[in-house]
């Protein structure tokens, strides 16, 4: 069905199933960047605290399933079967109704989290806010982690536009915080939507990670919870994940896939690096690697670049042609190129030995999931307890 904005079709989905998103209560979390990142973290530190808790985010790296966890936890497979059972049959009933492929998953774990008696959820939108299914769950207290341009065809032309899609989760007599924005049209924009219920939140450390943990601290005060931080994971995304997975290189995963996503990873890096680039279709192909192609202009870290595709994803990868085009125009000249993901890590990892550097993989979460999926099967890991959380 593709992406379809609108409540309609879960609003009478979930009535037939009986209304599950309203048995426990949530945390709603919008951004265009570090949604998830921040989502993984609440959901370690409630788990922590001795809540029974549900998470849901988008995309997978590997598997549908993770898209819903328990505990930090994948839920399994026949789980996800028999919600997803429910979810069809629910929209077969007359009048018909049919879900896009994200609103049968948002259901689904509904379905599932209501009937393990999660005690919170912690719910990561798919896009924009105001019409986003997530935006039916029963939340006490609401996250904007940053605004900027994506998603305009849906969202709209100006961040304007699209901080008021996002803010839009604001729900009325519910607190939301929201990571201070530079802009003075998107601050006006949100405070117009939440009123009282809002509070600026100044992240004051250059690690996203690390700032998003200070959230995860306001929002345990807010609800009592007796942890503020705990110890997790999020595959893919989070510092330090799959930095031994290549021996004798460091190798660092970024799932930026924004101008001001690639522009906050890049600024992190403090030793020399070979990137490995890969992206899915953009809008706006030169906004977006523009921040790319000017620390390889400007910083003498970035020691080279290879280029690839991502081979999994519901959206088509920008060819390896298209990217060294781009880059090209942009006044940088990338080292070489495969489409194959594993064989340009390969590569980008010769390089890297060579020059005495690290790796860093960055562009698409789908080309993360790609590497990952490889490492698995290499490896013979146990893919649930590689996807687990926290």
């Amino acid at each position: 069905m593709g992406m379809k904005l609108g409540l309609d079709n879960c609003q009478i989905l979930l009535s037939r199933l009986g209304n599950p998103h309203l048995d426990f209560p949530s945390i709603h979390v919008a951004g265009s960047n570090g949604k998830g990142s921040l989502c993984v973290q609440l959901s370690s530190a409630a788990t922590a605290s001795g809540f029974t808790t549900g998470l849901f985010t988008s995309p997978h790296l590997v598997t549908v399933e993770e898209r819903i966890r328990i505990d930090g936890r994948p839920i399994s497979s026949d789980d996800f079967d028999r919600a997803l059972s429910r979810v069809r049959e629910a929209s077969e009933m007359e009048p018909e109704c049919s879900p896009t492929y994200f609103e049968s998953t948002f259901l689904s774990a509904m379905l599932v989290f209501s009937e393990a008696g999660v005690q919170r959820g912690i719910i990561e939108t798919g896009m924009g806010g105001r019409l986003d299914a997530t935006r039916l769950v029963d939340a006490d207290l609401c996250f904007l982690t940053s605004v900027s341009m994506e998603h305009s065809q849906f969202l709209g032309e100006t961040l304007r536009e699209i901080a008021f899609e996002k803010a839009s989760i604001h729900r009325p007599g519910v607190p939301i915080i929201v990571s201070e924005h530079q802009d003075s049209g998107v601050r006006e924009v949100i405070e117009g939507i939440a009123g009282t219920d809002l509070t600026w939140w100044t992240i004051q450390t250059k690690s996203p990670w690390e700032g998003y943990a200070s959230m995860v601290k306001e929002a345990a005060e807010i609800l009592n919870w007796s942890v503020s931080s705990a110890d997790c994971v999020w595959p893919g995304r989070s510092p330090g994940f799959g930095s031994d997975w290549i021996k004798g290189i460091t190798t660092r995963f970024s799932a930026a896939h924004n101008a001001e996503s690639l522009a906050a990873d890049l600024s992190e890096v403090d030793k020399p690096c070979v990137l490995l680039l890969g992206m899915t279709a953009k809008s706006d192909l030169n906004e977006t690697l523009s921040p790319l192609a000017i620390e390889l202009q400007s910083n003498p870290l970035f020691q080279g670049v290879v280029l690839t595709q991502p081979i999994t994803g519901r959206n088509p990868a920008v060819t390896i042609e298209e990217l060294n085009n781009t880059m090209n125009g942009l006044g940088s000249k990338p080292e070489t190129s495969h489409e194959n993901p594993v064989e340009a890590l390969s590569i980008a990892s010769e390089l890297a030995e060579d020059r005495g550097c690290d790796l860093m993989v960055i562009g698409s979460v789908y080309l993360v999931g790609d590497l990952f999926r490889h490492m698995v099967e290499s490896k013979e890991w146990d893919l649930w307890e590689a996807l687990t959380a926290h």
